[in-house]
């Protein structure tokens, strides 16, 4: 099945499609082993430093590898390319779904760099996300309240994303109603339902992602997929888990120089997390 037809499954069915980030081999493995174990689709992403480090190629062979062996869909996006170049490059590539993330630019250029992306994309039958309103916050752990983050910028404006939708052509719209990229101390019940109904209500063809899944309590992105938001990523937990698991068990193996020895428990980690969000996601089962 195409990007596409896994979204549409999952809007017709009312669940969601994990998009993971990946940074290394050890991240992939894990989330791949999870997709398996639940019987889930998952999509797994790479942000510009991510794609810069393990290179647009390699991430897509190592996914269709992994997909191959463990007979679970693996998708591949670029998240948050903030180019034209790199969504070409990510074209070609062969990733199945590209984020163009225009929202920094002014709303002419934005649309102007997206309707071309979507030109490229499409001639290959890929998916493709686009970004008018620049979600705040960034995928690590942040001091004080999300809620402080959230009202720092304004939320989509439903007619505004319609057209910038009829404008562009992008099949996904990333949406801003209250999420935040990261993981803050507090303040995490912040997503604006009345929003995402309009938005869905005005775009009954649009799919809708939903980022800073890391940040968002479960009920609450479960509402949002209850109300039609197919994807959603999550970074800042899977990072902070990394982190933490090499940091306790190179305390607890100070003489080991054999790296490899000591992953496995990072990957186990890892995948515990993947796992709870395709239970909250409800896309288990679905392979």
């Amino acid at each position: 099945m195409t990007a596409r037809a896994w979204l549409e499954k999952a809007r017709r069915e009312k669940f969601a499609i994990g998009a993971f980030n990946v940074g290394n081999l050890e991240t992939l493995k894990a989330i791949v082993q999870a997709a398996a174990n639940k019987k889930s689709a998952v999509i797994i992403e790479s942000s510009p430093g991510e794609t810069k480090w393990m290179e647009a190629d390699n991430i897509v062979d190592l996914a269709r590898n992994y997909s191959e062996e463990y007979k679970v869909p693996v998708l591949i996006n670029l998240d948050h390319g903030e180019n034209l170049e790199s969504c070409l490059n990510a074209v070609v590539a062969g990733y199945d779904l590209i984020h163009f993330d225009g929202s920094k630019l002014a709303l002419k250029e934005n649309i102007g760099i997206a309707q071309k992306v979507v030109e490229a994309a499409h001639a290959k039958g890929l998916t493709v996300e686009g970004e008018m309103d620049h979600i705040a916050g960034s995928s690590e752990f942040h001091p004080g309240s999300a809620t402080s983050e959230v009202v720092k910028k304004n939320m989509t404006d439903p007619e505004k994303a319609a057209q910038f939708v009829s404008k562009t052509g992008i099949d996904i719209l990333a949406a801003f109603f209250g999420n935040v990229h990261g993981v803050f101390e507090s303040g995490g019940e912040n997503l604006q339902f009345s929003i995402l109904e309009k938005l869905t209500t005005l775009l009954p063809n649009t799919f809708f992602s939903l980022h800073g899944g890391s940040g968002i309590s479960d009920d609450q992105v479960q509402a949002a997929i209850g109300l039609g938001v197919v994807k959603v990523n999550v970074n800042t937990e899977i990072r902070q888990a990394f982190r933490h698991t090499l940091e306790t068990a190179l305390d607890q193996n100070p003489d080991e120089i054999a790296m490899y020895k000591l992953e496995q428990p990072i990957i186990d980690e890892i995948q515990k997390i993947v796992e709870h969000k395709i239970d909250v996601f409800g896309s288990l089962g679905k392979v």
